[in-house]
């Protein structure tokens, strides 16, 4: 049997909503067996929360047996409808993990719940009954988690023996009220890439659960709570955002979907701290190329050195066209043992995964696009010359729909006052609770298939104008994207150069190697030469100040062979760097000219060479109100202009003395000492003016 006809769809998922009126269960694979077997698992996507049980799974592993849910089954046939709903009837009818604690018996709170649309940046408030435990059953290293039960806003009855099962979760240190929205944001942007990664068809699907903030209104303080749906099974964490990855009962999926995020978001961010019940989701953290939002879990490029360092791509990578990021060889070695837990790995590949960034993975057509859209498609399609932060934004936020960030301002649509409030509760719900995703998408009246549609064209046009934003996570391709940018824009551009730097700076910090053991400076050095390679202009100058024997910060206990061949190569760093428009480079390069010192034997002492290097220094504008240049007092202004001079008063080494030009000079020197209160040292200059200018007429 095809794998195609063991899976149902998103879109089946929806139709059977629409036409049969159930509560809507989403079908997958066991998340307890990461394996090609055909079990199945149900798990929620509505208010109506239902955990996997054997039963189910050997009723629907029957199902598909008998072919009786083929792709090529009417989607309005009898027996497609009733299949479902027969699966719905099962779900209904497996017993409450917590009806041993009696939450029915809990006090029933009335609280404003908060949730949060990815694709169109909205954020949407209701009132919901909830019923929490006062004791926590778990806590982290941050939050503590309550049992809560939560009446259906689809429900018309007061039956909390079949109300849902969540977990409320809150910070037991007390934290600002934007965080709780913060990390919801995150969650839900977290769950957009999810939906990205089944877009191209990979063994096993991914979800990230959905989190909303409900604020107590009857307590004092009206404290926040996170609120998602209990998932019952074995919770796991995969990686952290630390880089910490699971090495026992290893897992392919929750490491390939990290590493897909990195690629296919353009190197913007990657998605980390996996962790749930088989490949549901909760919790997880984004790292950004700035490292500025998503809260203090966000380490930025320091995060995706860690989680890169630990990452070895196997086999759902390399179906998913994703590549390997560049290891020194001592890191490979590492990562061995590794890739023989790999090996144990039971995820089949099926054949039909489509390539990170494939063009034929599409959504809908833009045949009834919006005005406002078409624009944004004209100005935003991703362009290979534009460097890492001028690319396609990453983040649907940046459809340009308008957020206010504030708690205190959010923009909600289902404004009501309290009289309507019971009387609308209900179809605020329905209508004001679609999360957006197409995978969950509701339908109520007009107005929602107005809002389905508005929301579709938005997803259509996040994934089709990022459809050429993919971009590999080895040196060797992005050196070739960058080769195709003028000078100016290859220099600090590569989101893929600052992670290999963070390689470098966590390797000289010694976090890769055991306390008290030395760090590996032959590992560091290669991510260091990788940063260079993608235009990291620090990268460029400490290796060129290394090969050339002069003191460098970082790596600043790493000392190299002084040979001819390290000269010239360290040489051509630091001409590199200064040709980028790093002035203490354009420096060393000028006094190399000059006076020979540092130049290696493939170069020559060249006082035209110099000149032009002395006055690129000069020509910059960052001077302070003393005539010295910042960050580099050793070399005031009136001390470059009089070498000039000099250079052009004696001539030689390629330079035609030219007796006016080095009055001139010392004239312009004597005048820049003066602002900078040397007095005599003006004199000085004026009289060799005199000079310059007398051995011209003579």
């Amino acid at each position: 049997m095809a794998d195609d006809e063991l899976m149902f769809s998103m879109e089946e998922v929806g139709s059977l909503k629409r036409s049969s009126g159930e509560r809507v269960v989403r079908f997958g694979r066991d998340p307890s067996v990461d394996d090609d077997d055909d079990d199945f698992y149900i798990c929620p996507i509505t208010d109506d929360p239902v955990s996997p049980t054997k039963e189910i799974c050997d009723y629907l592993k029957n199902i598909a047996n008998n072919r009786q849910l083929s792709n090529s089954l009417p989607k309005n046939s009898f027996t497609y409808k009733a299949t479902w709903k027969h699966a719905i009837e099962k779900a209904r009818a497996m017993p409450d993990p917590w009806a041993e604690f009696h939450l029915e018996e809990v006090e029933t709170e009335p609280c404003i719940r908060y949730r949060y649309n990815a694709i169109t940046g909205d954020w949407v408030q209701d009132q919901v009954f909830i019923k929490m435990s006062s004791q926590p059953f778990g806590k982290g290293a941050m939050r503590e988690c309550y049992r809560t039960k939560k009446l259906s806003n689809f429900s018309h009855s007061s039956n909390w023996k079949c109300a849902s099962n969540y977990v409320a979760k809150r910070y037991m240190e007390t934290v600002d009220r934007d965080v709780y929205f913060e990390d919801v944001r995150l969650q839900m942007e977290a769950k957009l890439w999810g939906e990205e990664y089944n877009r191209h068809r990979p063994p096993k699907q991914v979800d990230i659960m959905q989190m909303c903030v409900v604020e107590m209104a009857s307590r004092p303080g009206k404290p926040l709570y996170h609120l998602e749906h209990y998932i019952e099974g074995q919770y796991i964490k995969y990686n952290s955002n630390s880089g910490f990855v699971r090495d026992d009962n290893i897992r392919l999926t929750p490491q390939a979907f990290s590493h897909f995020t990195f690629e296919r978001s353009g190197h913007q961010l990657i998605v980390v701290d996996i962790q749930g019940v088989g490949d549901l989701y909760t919790d997880p953290q984004i790292h950004t190329e700035k490292g500025t939002d998503f809260g203090d879990g966000n380490l930025g490029v320091r995060g995706m050195a860690l989680f890169f360092h630990s990452h070895l791509c196997n086999k759902i990578c390399k179906s998913m066209g994703l590549t390997p990021f560049d290891v020194a060889p001592a890191e490979s070695t590492q990562l061995d043992c590794t890739n023989k837990l790999l090996q144990s790995a039971k995820t089949m590949l099926r054949g039909c995964e489509e390539q990170c960034g494939s063009p034929r993975v599409r959504t809908t057509s833009f045949t009834h696009m919006s005005p406002h859209l078409s624009r944004l498609s004209e100005t935003s399609s991703a362009d290979e010359n534009l460097s890492d932060a001028e690319s396609v934004p990453c983040s649907p936020l940046s459809l340009g729909v308008s957020v206010d960030r504030s708690p205190l301002g959010w923009s909600f649509m289902n404004e009501m006052n309290e009289g309507d409030r019971n009387n609308t509760d209900h179809k605020a719900s329905d209508s004001g609770g679609d999360s957006g995703y197409p995978s969950e998408r509701r339908s109520e009246g007009d107005l929602a298939e107005h809002h389905d549609r508005l929301t579709e064209e938005k997803w259509s046009f996040f994934h089709s104008s990022r459809a050429h934003i993919h971009r590999p996570s080895c040196v060797a391709v992005e050196v070739e994207r960058l080769n195709n940018l003028m000078l100016e824009r290859k220099i600090g551009k590569s989101v893929l150069g600052k992670v290999h730097l963070a390689m470098v700076r966590y390797h000289e910090a010694g976090r890769f190697c055991e306390k008290d053991a030395p760090w590996d400076q032959k590992s560091a050095l290669y991510h260091l030469e990788r940063a260079a390679m993608c235009g990291e202009l620090e990268a460029i100058v400490a290796l060129g100040q290394c090969y050339l024997q002069l003191p460098h910060h970082i790596l600043s206990e790493l000392e190299l062979e002084d040979s001819d061949e390290n000269r010239k190569k360290g040489f051509r760093f630091l001409l590199q760097a200064a040709e980028a428009g790093d002035r203490p480079s354009m420096m060393l390069v000028a006094r190399a000219f000059d006076t020979g010192i540092n130049l290696p034997s493939d170069r020559t002492q060249d006082w035209e060479e110099a000149v032009q290097w002395y006055d690129c220094v000069l020509n910059m504008t960052d001077y302070d109100e003393g005539g010295e240049f910042d960050g580099m007092q050793d070399d005031p202004r009136y001390l470059l202009l009089a070498r000039e001079a000099e250079l052009f008063q004696m001539g030689g080494f390629n330079l035609t003395a030219d007796p006016q030009r080095a009055g001139d000079l010392f004239t312009e020197a004597a005048e820049a000492a003066m602002e900078a209160m040397k007095g005599r040292l003006a004199n000085q200059y004026y009289m060799k003016a005199e000079e310059a200018w007398s051995a011209m007429e003579e």
